[in-house]
Formats: structure tokens, sequence, C-alpha cells
């Protein structure tokens, strides 16, 4: 059965990623906010919240990016096609975008001092705590959900709405 589907919402399914771009620069732009004051009472943080806010600006968009380039270039219709990664190849590129994220995370995380530097500069996570290894386990449950997530659509084979 079809459903008639207004053309603005269309659009709007369309061009979601363009709305998950700002809001992940929304949410940078929150973070260097609320890291003024703790920068003007601790000057050398600065450079760090600089440096991860810019990282969040950068990394944080490449998968809406990919995912933007699939619907403009690729002629991926709408968003919800990335629910399926059968739907070609602009959609496993967006997967592997998160994939190698997720690596390079847990590489930061754990291998190259990425717990103690969100410790050190905190507002990211918004969770109180000193200890890196809360940072490792809090990273590591994230993660875990995406995963399921991920071998949910990739087993369900979710069946996408009809759009015109």
């Amino acid at each position: 059965m079809r459903h008639d589907v207004s053309p603005l919402v269309t659009i709007a399914f369309r061009h979601t990623w363009i709305f998950f771009i700002l809001i992940q620069c929304v949410n940078g732009a929150v973070w260097g906010y609320k890291a003024q004051p703790r920068i003007a009472e601790n000057p050398r943080t600065g450079p760090g919240y600089r440096r991860l806010i810019r990282s969040w600006f950068i990394y944080g968009n490449v998968p809406w990016v990919v995912m933007g380039a699939g619907i403009i270039f690729g002629g991926i219709p709408s968003v919800f096609h990335y629910f399926n990664p059968r739907n070609g190849a602009y959609v496993i590129a967006f997967w592997l975008s998160v994939i190698v994220l997720w690596v390079a995370l847990i590489y930061w995380i754990f291998f190259r001092g990425g717990a103690e530097d969100l410790i050190e500069h905190p507002g990211l996570l918004n969770i109180p705590v000193q200890r890196p290894w809360i940072v490792k386990l809090f990273v590591l449950a994230a993660i875990a959900g995406g995963v399921v997530a991920m071998i949910a659509m990739i087993f369900l084979d979710i069946q996408i709405p009809a759009l015109p």
C-alpha cells in the first residue's frame, strides 16, 4: 500500500544529512562555548580544547558527508536507505566510514591518551569522571550499541518506505 507523501516530507528525508551536520556543528559550538570559562580558569587547556573541537567538527561529520554524497551523486533516494546496507556502494561507504571512525576512536581512547585527554578537557562526555577506565568503558559501551544496531540492520533486511 502506497501512502501519499508531501513533497516537503520527501525533500526533508533526502536532506536529513544536512540537519545531522548542523546538529554536529551546533554540538561542537556549544562545547566550545562551555569550554570558555574553563579555558579562562586554566589557559593551558585552550589548545587542547581547540584540537578536540576541531576534531569533533571534522571527524564527526565524515559519515554525514558520505551520506550526502550518496544522496546527491549516488542516486540514494533518502536517508532511510542507509538503514539497509544492501542498498549500494554509497551505503556501504557510509557504514565503512562509521567503522573506521569507531576503530580510530578506540585506538585514540586506549592507546593515544584519549581517555585522559577527555578528562583533562571536560564537557564532551558530560559525565563527571576522573578515572580513564570509566571513559574507556563508556566508549566501549557506546560503540557496542552501534555494533548491535549495525548487525541488526544487516540481518533484518529492513524494507524502505516508498517515497515519491
